[in-house]
């Protein structure tokens, strides 16, 4: 796929979803993390989660950061209000800079995170920028992992550390045919191109190859599951009723993803981990 088509089904995708996100997840576009045997709301998981970020990097108020995909400045605000580092954070969404930045000016760390659009597989920051990057769930947009990563690598500190939630799946032959077929269906649509990059107990070498070490692999699928379903009882009824009877996966993926994302993980086609490296 070229570039410009894939930025073009990119922004297409996220405008389409923006009211979604805005009313399911307050204007998050990750799941929640739910210690074991706690019965907590989706918005309390997704602040466990924030801080899975800042527990992962080892998050000090000395630390210059990434967010690499920011969204709408969700977790960069969080960070920087509770842990008081400076948090860049890019997107190649323009609808996405005015909402972070009027969230940032509420919760008052307009002094602490910056926004720009860019796109994170070519950055315009200086090497060996800086002391940490993340990313939470926005690295299955990627059009070139391997491109990215090493981009990561560029504007890292040596000694710098990354952490990134992220997907992975099995590979296609442990689909059934219908599986695959939505899948795919979801994938393009949501222009997740990167996804398949991703796959069970391989990326942690995609992350060496890119010249991180000290790679580690946390599976949390079990403390995300309870998002996943929260989704899925929302997108059940019209899912069942309207998108699947008819074919309508690719036009509807946020609902599609919500209930055949959620089946696809119950069978362990796919997985929700937390990757963490060095430079």
């Amino acid at each position: 796929m070229k570039e410009k088509e894939h930025f073009e089904r990119l922004n297409h995708y996220f405008e389409k979803s923006k009211t979604g996100y805005d009313l399911v997840l307050s204007g998050s576009k990750h799941f929640g993390f739910y210690p074991d045997d706690q019965n907590i709301s989706e918005k309390e998981a997704q602040i466990f989660m924030q801080e899975r970020v800042a527990e992962k990097l080892k998050l000090s108020s000395k630390d210059l950061v990434l967010d690499a995909g920011c969204g709408q400045g969700v977790v960069s605000t969080f960070l920087a209000k509770k842990y008081e580092c400076k948090i860049e954070g890019i997107t190649v969404l323009p609808f996405e800079i005015k909402k972070a930045n009027l969230l940032a000016e509420k919760l008052k760390v307009s002094d602490k995170v910056s926004y720009s659009l860019m796109d994170y597989s070519k950055t315009k920051f200086r090497n060996n920028h800086f002391d940490c990057i993340y990313t939470t769930e926005s690295l299955s947009h990627s059009l070139d992992i391997s491109k990215t990563l090493k981009e990561f690598f560029r504007i890292l500190k040596k000694g710098g550390r990354v952490a990134f939630f992220e997907y992975t799946v099995s590979k296609d032959e442990e689909f059934s045919s219908s599986e695959m077929k939505i899948f795919d269906k979801i994938v393009k649509s949501s222009a997740m191109s990167g996804l398949k990059d991703f796959r069970h107990d391989e990326f942690h070498n995609v992350l060496s190859e890119a010249g991180f070490t000290n790679v580690q692999v946390e599976d949390i699928s079990q403390n995300a599951g309870p998002s996943l379903a929260r989704l899925k009882k929302y997108a059940m009824l019209p899912y069942y009723v309207f998108v699947k009877p008819f074919g309508l996966q690719e036009k509807f993926p946020n609902a599609s993803a919500a209930v055949e994302f959620y089946n696809m993980a119950e069978k362990g086609l796919i997985r929700y981990n937390i990757f963490t490296a060095n430079k």
